[in-house]
């Protein structure tokens, strides 16, 4: 089983979640989420999609997620509830272009 979401509206938007149980990890479930996750996203317009992760950088970096400073996050971003109570500080930053 598998969840994924986005926020927000127009070309930045914020990967809200990601998750793929245990057992069906390591099998190419989360890279497919991904990826339609990323289509969808780039259908309704989205340029460039943010996230924040305490457990899963390397796993974004593979899939072509950027590490960012979390300081130079879109407003539009870094003014979710993710940003700026839910992730902890040292949650990784990371971001891809879309386009």
């Amino acid at each position: 089983m598998w969840r994924g979401g986005i926020e927000g509206e127009g070309a930045e938007r914020l990967l809200r979640s990601l998750v793929v149980l245990e057992g069906q990890r390591g099998k190419g479930a989360g890279a497919a989420v991904l990826a339609a996750i990323e289509a969808f996203a780039k259908r309704e317009g989205t340029q460039r999609l943010h996230l924040l992760t305490d457990s899963a950088a390397a796993f974004f970096i593979g899939q072509g997620y950027q590490p960012e400073d979390r300081s130079l996050a879109p407003a539009s971003i870094s003014a979710t509830a993710q940003f700026k109570t839910l992730c902890p500080a040292s949650a990784t930053y990371l971001s891809k272009r879309l386009v």
